[in-house]
């Protein structure tokens, strides 16, 4: 697809994150694995009816079918990828599980099927699956960590990004391997696993996590710099506090520094809080209310975060979630610009005008609230009028 100039000025913009001015993600990113279409061939033919196919659930259907009859040809690997796009997006944590096995079957390195049947295990509380990919998930990004910085500047950053990504690939699956060791009843399998973090990581911050909670420990009202010296030193001994967890993302997130911990924090919260019981020591009103602030926050990061990766599926995903929770109106702005630009890169990647009419709505939503956001959302809307025709 074709990318109008008016487009691209729009996709550098820089606006930052809790500043209200965000970095826009560039153009879609690239697939991992190239597709090979020989036009003669029966599925050659079906590879380009699946590259032509505006809708969404055509597309799925023709994937679907390449897939069963076709599992040996050189494309298979492009279209496992595409797969796990639309699974991921639909949360079909079993689909994307079954298809990151036939990727990795393929493509032994391929480090984001790991990670994607990892975060799917996990949502879906299968313990097994979970103790089968931190390993894997951890070496792959272990090894990907050793790739060289490129010479050529063009490609560095490309590079940075695939850095990033391991870095945030093995804080996750540290955090996966501690939670499973705390959960385990078994004392020979709990000993396992915590030798097996030990291994791995000594130093681990998490370890205190595995071997036993320990109590919760409130947070003074601090200046932030104070405050997240004493939130990163307790949660040395207190890994899963959501008062110190936020304290950390929020700090760090504001300074758009050490963004893979900041989203592995939101992510630990968003599964922390739903199992987590209320603390004795306030009621049940203020424990909801609480868990309502803290998920609209951890939503709406893990949404920023995901946005600048130009994971547009799981950034609309997160942000949506966010939005009855948040109160704040730069918060809420932010979350409707984001949702703006996520469903028009979408709407272009999968040619769906559908994602054009969403991206339209947050746009105007975002428009009608005063601040830096509101100035690059109109020119959002400029874009979308004149590319789309719609109103």
């Amino acid at each position: 697809m074709q990318v109008s100039s008016q487009a691209k000025a729009l996709i550098r913009q820089h606006v930052s994150a809790l500043t209200l001015l965000f970095a826009a993600a560039g153009a879609f990113a690239a697939d991992r694995h190239k597709v090979d279409v020989d036009a003669e061939s029966q599925d050659g033919i079906l590879l380009q009816r699946i590259q032509q196919e505006p809708t969404r659930p055509r597309k799925l259907a023709l994937l679907e079918k390449y897939a069963a009859e076709y599992p040996k040809t050189i494309s298979i690997a492009w279209v496992y990828e595409q797969l796990l796009h639309i699974y991921k997006d639909d949360q079909d944590n079993d689909k994307v599980i079954a298809t990151a096995d036939a990727m990795l079957a393929v493509d032994p390195a391929d480090l984001d099927a790991a990670y994607d049947a990892l975060q799917a295990a996990q949502a879906k509380n299968d313990p097994e699956t979970v103790r089968k990919y931190v390993p894997l998930s951890w070496d792959l990004a272990t090894k990907a960590l050793q790739i060289a910085k490129p010479s050529d500047p063009d490609d560095v950053a490309d590079w940075a990004k695939q850095m990033e990504f391991a870095k945030e690939v093995i804080a996750f699956s540290e955090y996966v391997l501690s939670t499973e060791a705390a959960r385990e009843s078994d004392p020979q399998k709990k000993a396992e696993l915590i030798q097996a973090l030990e291994t791995r990581n000594p130093q681990s911050k998490f370890l205190a996590q595995a071997r036993n909670d320990r109590p919760r420990i409130d947070l003074a009202s601090l200046p932030p710099e104070k405050a997240v010296a004493l939130a990163e030193k307790g949660l040395e001994d207190d890994p899963d506090n959501e008062d110190f967890l936020v304290t950390v993302a929020n700090y760090y997130i504001q300074r758009e520094q050490d963004l893979p911990k900041v989203l592995s924090y939101a992510l630990r919260i968003l599964d922390l809080l739903p199992r987590k019981p209320k603390p004795d020591d306030v009621s049940a009103e203020q424990w909801e209310a609480k868990k309502a602030k803290y998920s609209g926050w951890a939503n709406w990061m893990t949404g920023v975060i995901y946005a600048k990766q130009a994971r547009y599926g799981l950034s609309d995903r997160y942000l949506r979630a966010s939005l009855d929770n948040l109160r704040e109106e730069r918060l809420l702005a932010g979350a409707y610009f984001y949702l703006g630009y996520d469903n028009y890169a979408m709407a272009g990647e999968l040619r769906d005008k559908g994602r054009a009419i969403e991206a339209l709505k947050f746009d105007k939503l975002c428009v009608a609230i005063d601040g830096p956001f509101r100035e690059p959302a109109l020119k959002n809307l400029e874009v979308l009028r004149s590319e789309y025709n719609i109103e």
